[in-house]
């Protein structure tokens, strides 16, 4: 059985037909920016299902979107998004996007497409994508961080999703890892994701070099641009990514002596950095952690990428 799979991201909405194997059998995207989220994320993401499905309903006359699903003999519909999700009730309970905040997820594709929808963090589908056929298959105990714009984490315990009382569990871009640190938008001092994420690495390449009057680059600092420097011997960079994997550190070991898991998967674009990032990461933790903690772990990368959320959207309806 197929499944109607839906990806809510902030520059983008996906849609695709996921596969009872986690195969992904055919995808399209939509701008989710397009008009300065005037258009609601809500509204982007039905309308690219409806036409999604429009555009993959068997031949045969006009279908309504109802009636498409129904053709393709689909058996649920799961949404991957952006924010704070309460997956019980399928809805948005915290955004930082206009027109998002407190969206019915759940209550407008039922209504729309007539499949029952189950709702996702983003962070929490990558992490069942990898735990389904990914990174993390087969492993009881994992810890998932996606370092991007944020930092969004996924807890697996007892090779289950740890959901929490709401659905909110995994927030670890949230966790104050210095407590005189910048006031952050959602209240706490010192966030996580104010200094581990990838975002917060340009923060520090542009800062420095600003600081040594160095020209920036003519297409602006990115984590492309950062890593070609380093593999090409900029010292002044790597100095930059030493200190700011050093923060990642301390997010990591907190996690690690809480959950002590077999597994921490780093996701993100900055995930393909093997040499530059995952292994001396790896290299650290196990130099910092207790001799008991430190024996079977291991830092990987995540290997779904740009396919986690649609993959892991659909997970529970099949495990």
């Amino acid at each position: 059985m197929n499944y109607l799979a839906i990806d809510i991201g902030g520059t983008a909405v996906k849609v695709g037909l996921v596969s009872d194997q986690g195969e992904v059998l055919c995808k399209a995207a939509y701008p989710a920016d397009f008009d300065g989220y005037r258009t609601p994320l809500l509204e982007t993401a039905l309308k690219g299902a409806e036409q999604f499905l429009a555009e993959h309903a068997p031949e045969g006359g006009e279908k309504s979107s109802e009636e498409a699903a129904r053709a393709l003999g689909l058996g649920g519909i799961g949404i991957s998004a952006t924010c704070l999700i309460d997956t019980v009730r399928g809805r948005v309970a915290g955004a930082h996007f206009p027109n998002y905040q407190g969206a019915e997820l759940k209550k407008n594709f039922e209504a729309r497409i007539g499949l029952e929808t189950r709702v996702v963090n983003d962070a929490n589908s990558a992490a069942l994508a990898e735990l389904w056929t990914g990174s993390m298959k087969g492993c009881r105990e994992g810890i998932l961080l996606t370092l991007g714009t944020g930092i969004g984490g996924g807890i697996i315990v007892n090779g289950k999703l740890l959901n929490g009382a709401h659905g909110f569990a995994g927030e670890v871009g949230h966790i104050s890892i210095k407590k005189d640190g910048p006031l952050a938008a959602y209240g706490n001092r010192g966030g996580y994701e104010e200094y581990a994420s990838t975002k917060a690495l340009v923060r520090r390449v542009e800062a420095r070099l600003i600081e040594e009057n160095l020209e920036m680059p003519a297409e602006g600092v990115n984590g492309r641009w950062i890593f070609e420097r380093i593999g090409k011997g900029d010292k002044l960079i790597k100095g930059v990514l030493e200190d700011w994997m050093n923060d990642i550190l301390v997010g990591i070991e907190n996690l690690v002596y809480i959950f002590d898991p077999e597994l921490v998967v780093i996701g993100g674009g900055v995930s393909a950095q093997e040499e530059l990032l995952i292994r001396p990461l790896e290299k650290k933790l196990k130099e910092h952690l207790m001799p008991s903690y430190r024996e079977d772990i291991r830092v990987v990368p995540a290997v779904h990428h740009n396919d986690a959320g649609l993959i892991g959207a659909v997970y529970s309806f099949v495990n």
